[in-house]
């Protein structure tokens, strides 16, 4: 089968007999999962294609419009299912206030052949199979936008038409971390931090918990660690009742969950009401640039960021722009001058670019006023198989 414009396509993809039951379904969660098994990281492409479907179910069209794609019985049939799809794509594109010219059109054409290709793979194409594969026979939950444990400040990653939020996530632990505070605070830094910059990380990260606040980093070693532990600390002196969880975010499939010296951290945050999370499908390798996009929903998580300790070329710094462009406010904790391991954060501070952080035991000025942590259901989606 050749698609338009010399995009080649399988030979080889199953039957429109065998897609049937994914192109009768309109389960919205499973869509949004198979969606994201095709894009393999996020895309501001699959977005737009998102936005031009109208209706309650976008990513079980959009589903249905890849799959209309590859079952296509001859040609004309072919050229009438891209057709649609680049329609759907260009108001979509619209919709998030841009003009999809010839060159987006053939980037979305070139990107949708990919996710077809990927479509192909799926293991079955059996409803019910598909979510106990893609769940890992349950030990995930999947948290998409329309249940009411879906974080609302992450669609603030599409305020510009070149950004991509999520279309998913996976989540272990407890899924009312993901809501319990309307201001997380998110405590970032260097993998290599001193004494000083571990206990900046654990001290703030202690004392926003114990007043109620939801504390989010990414599970790596050094500053991340330590802002995790803070939390937990807090955890444990005042129970889920009144403690903030923490919540990990990982830059890949949780079933690839690191680093492994951090594993006993990762259980500790599962068994003390905390999360873990990634947008990524559970079989995802958390290659490097997947940390760079892990960064954004880092920062799109937050009320606040703060940066207990970096160097000049640091991951944290990256999530730093990200938290600037989302409009997070943004705090950094200075440093001896003399140190390369601070610049990064002294540089932050004298470009005007981070507020400085006086304190890691009066948290005022970083935080809202203290809570209890919320409760929330779980889902408000409606789903149909």
């Amino acid at each position: 089968m050749t698609c338009m414009k010399g995009l080649v396509m399988t030979e080889h993809f199953p039957s429109a007999a065998d897609v049937a039951p994914l192109m009768e379904s309109f389960d919205e969660r499973l869509a949004r999962i198979l969606l994201t098994e095709c894009m393999e990281s996020a895309n501001a492409l699959m977005t737009a294609l998102l936005k031009g479907f109208d209706g309650a179910y976008p990513a079980s069209q959009a589903l249905h419009a890849l799959l209309a794609i590859a079952v296509a019985s001859n040609e004309a049939a072919e050229s009438r299912a891209w057709s649609a799809a680049e329609r759907v794509f260009i108001l979509g594109t619209a919709r998030w206030g841009r003009k999809a010219h010839a060159r987006g059109v053939d980037a979305f054409k070139h990107a949708a052949a990919h996710w077809i290709e990927r479509l192909e793979q799926l293991p079955t194409f059996h409803p019910d199979e598909l979510q106990d594969i893609y769940t890992e026979h349950g030990d995930y939950q999947v948290v998409v936008p329309g249940d009411l444990s879906w974080p609302i400040s992450l669609n603030d990653l599409e305020l510009r038409s070149d950004w991509a939020p999520p279309l998913a996530l996976w989540l272990q632990g407890d899924i009312q971390a993901l809501t319990a505070c309307e201001r997380p605070l998110s405590v970032v830094g260097s993998r290599g931090v001193n004494d000083y910059g571990r206990h900046v990380a654990r001290t703030l990260a202690c004392q926003t918990a114990l007043n109620g606040h939801t504390v989010v980093s990414g599970g790596a070693i050094g500053a991340d660690a330590a802002a995790h532990w803070g939390a937990l600390d807090a955890m444990a002196q005042l129970g889920p009742d009144v403690a903030g969880p923490t919540i990990d975010v990982f830059a890949g499939g949780l079933n690839h969950c690191g680093p492994l010296s951090n594993m006993r951290l990762f259980e500790q945050i599962r068994m003390q009401h905390g999360a873990l999370i990634s947008e990524c499908v559970p079989s995802t390798v958390p290659e490097a640039r997947r940390f760079l996009l892990r960064n954004r929903i880092i920062a799109a998580l937050s009320y606040t960021v703060v940066v207990a300790q970096a160097r000049l070329r640091s991951g944290a710094l990256n999530t730093a722009g990200w938290a600037n462009e989302l409009n997070r406010r943004l705090f950094a904790a200075p440093g001896d001058i003399t140190m390369p391991s601070h610049a990064g954060c002294n540089k932050l501070i004298a470009d005007q670019e981070a507020y400085l952080l006086s304190s890691t035991s009066n948290i005022d000025e970083i935080c809202h006023e203290s809570h209890e942590p919320r409760k929330v259901g779980k889902s408000a989606l409606t789903t149909f198989a």
